[in-house]
């Protein structure tokens, strides 16, 4: 029996007692503590995982990096899902698996912060060779110390050798600084002046040793493998929570009542609270500093986690319910071209969406952007999803599927291509409205088309595949390739082409559902969309949510 999607009171018997014996109540305390922990966990989550891009960058990773470290943590984001259920069905209970995971979110997460800044610069010791002249005038020449084709600051390069010469009042002496390169001719950096200065124990010794600041060349070193295991590990604990929360929901709902769309509201609101927040936080404990102190961050994260953990404590929990296995029918499905086809493009639609959730706080930490500015970022698209979701049904009823999905390619396009244009970071709130139609409302409507496209039968396992394609393998290589773009072409001419890629991919799915895939659509009646909602609501093998992580 399905709990009263209007309440969250458990389904009454005729006596009017709850499932569980009570007198209906007009709070549930059980779901009261439901909506706590999902609260506190994804309020702790958007508090920090947004910015750990732009920490990433603040401790000296490349981008070329950071797409490596985006691509190895697609394969924490594939494997954990798996991996925590199989724990959770050889225990048979939530709670435990639950709370070890948030216990070890806590540490590893907080392990980030204590990884050591990268030096950018090393000083390299070279020894010069003098080249009197006439006048205490003649050459110092000396090998490029630094393996690049630019002169070192030669105003620095002066000082150095003043403070290594004789002093003496009445001399001038006059040297012109030359950097030999290899396999290269000699390169004159320009002419310098020791004033008061006599280099007359530099003719019979050689001219003393000098250390130049060189900038450090150093990609795929210890601070970056160190960053890379340790956020392995926290993404593979912190997906295995996001994925347990869903599940241990629906258990309580079908022991408690309640509706699943009310309790995960409570997880929005906490994303929509927290990442603005975080971000004052990280503007006022940044003030009067050079570099931006995302301390705040990584400790609202443990507070946060470290309250969920009481809720989850007393969270009435009870044995899980039997779980279906996705990959049990994925071969059927597979033998579908339309399916193939829609899985296809919905793969593309993740890659976007991976781009932008990745990228977005760098684009916009270029234009200048203050931090609370990136978290009202995630308000924005949080809070307008709201009233979408209560719209789905109407506008998937009188515009279709298909042009729904293509609407969300032309959102991620617009969102895209408007950063790749404005220079005032202020301009992002009418631009992230689309993320409404491009991700929330997104999914919802390619979850519901999944009942179009498969069997009865087959729906939940098509929409798990779905799910598994968008925000595991979608997100990744957007991530990923994303990185490498931004490296090779610059933030803004990436964010470009990808957003004109996106336009392509909405246009070419339309022309091909034109042409070919509309036979395949089963025009079915308004049951055929209840069922996929039911089936959402009631399976654990599905993720229903969008979220940034």
């Amino acid at each position: 029996m399905v709990p009263n999607a209007e309440t969250d009171e458990p389904p009454t018997a005729k006596d009017g007692t709850n499932r569980s014996g009570n007198k209906s109540r007009l709070i549930n305390p059980p779901l009261v503590l439901l909506k706590m922990t999902m609260f506190l966990i994804f309020g702790a989550t958007s508090s920090l995982i947004p910015y750990l891009t732009i920490h990433m960058q603040s401790i000296g990773l490349t981008v070329g990096e950071i797409a490596t470290v985006y691509l190895t943590l697609l394969f924490t984001t594939c494997l954990s899902p798996p991996i925590s259920g199989y724990i959770v069905d050889r225990f048979g209970r939530y709670k435990p698996v639950l709370l070890v995971c948030l216990v070890l979110n806590i540490v590893a997460h907080h392990s980030l912060d204590l990884i050591p800044r990268r030096q950018p610069f090393g000083l390299v010791t070279v020894q010069p060779q003098l080249s009197l002249g006439a006048a205490d005038n003649g050459t110092i020449s000396m090998n490029q110390p630094c393996n690049q084709a630019e002169c070192p600051t030669m105003a620095v390069f002066q000082q150095k050798l003043q403070r290594t010469c004789f002093p003496e009042i009445k001399n001038l002496s006059r040297f012109e600084v030359i950097f030999t390169q290899s396999n290269e001719s000699n390169r004159s950096c320009g002419m310098i002046n020791l004033e008061q200065c006599s280099v007359d124990p530099w003719k019979n010794d050689s001219v003393p040793l000098i250390n130049i600041q060189c900038p450090l060349s150093n990609e795929y070193d210890r601070t970056f493998w160190y960053y890379l295991l340790i956020r392995f590990f926290s993404t593979t604990m912190l997906t295995a929570t996001v994925t347990i929360t869903d599940p241990m929901a629906l258990t309580m709902i079908e022991q408690h009542g309640g509706d699943f769309g009310r309790e995960k509201l409570f997880s929005s609101i906490g994303m929509a609270i927290f990442t603005p927040s975080t971000g004052l936080l990280i503007d006022y404990f940044s003030e009067g500093y050079q570099s931006t102190n995302y301390k705040p961050a990584f400790y609202i994260y443990d507070i946060l986690l470290g309250m969920s953990l009481i809720s989850v404590l007393f969270l009435p929990i009870g044995k899980k319910l039997p779980s279906e296995n996705i990959m049990k029918h994925l071969f059927k499905i597979l033998q579908h071209p339309h399916v193939l086809v829609f899985i296809f493009f919905l793969f593309f639609l993740g890659s976007f969406w991976g781009f932008i959730e990745s990228y977005l706080f760098v684009i916009m930490k270029e234009m200048g952007s203050p931090n609370y500015l990136l978290g009202l970022t995630y308000t924005v698209g949080t809070v307008t999803s709201i009233p979408m979701m209560y719209l789905t049904g109407p506008i998937t009823k009188k515009v279709g599927h298909v042009n729904l999905l293509v609407v969300a390619f032309f959102a991620h396009a617009l969102r895209i291509l408007g950063y790749s244009f404005i220079y005032n970071p202020f301009w992002c709130f009418p631009i992230e409205l689309n993320e409404a139609i491009s991700c929330y409302f997104m999914w919802v409507v390619a979850t519901t088309y999944c009942a179009v496209l498969a069997p009865n039968n087959l729906v939940a396992t098509l929409i798990g595949v779905s799910g598994m394609i968008h925000f595991c393998l979608g997100k990744g290589i957007g991530s990923f390739v994303g990185g490498f773009m931004i490296a090779s072409f610059g933030t803004r001419m990436a964010f470009r082409y990808m957003g004109y890629t996106a336009v392509l991919g909405g246009v070419l799915y339309k022309f091909l559902h034109m042409i070919w895939l509309k036979k395949y659509d089963k025009h079915q009646a308004v049951e055929t969309e209840e069922h996929a909602i039911k089936t959402i609501k009631e399976s654990e093998t599905i993720t229903v949510k969008c979220d940034h992580f």
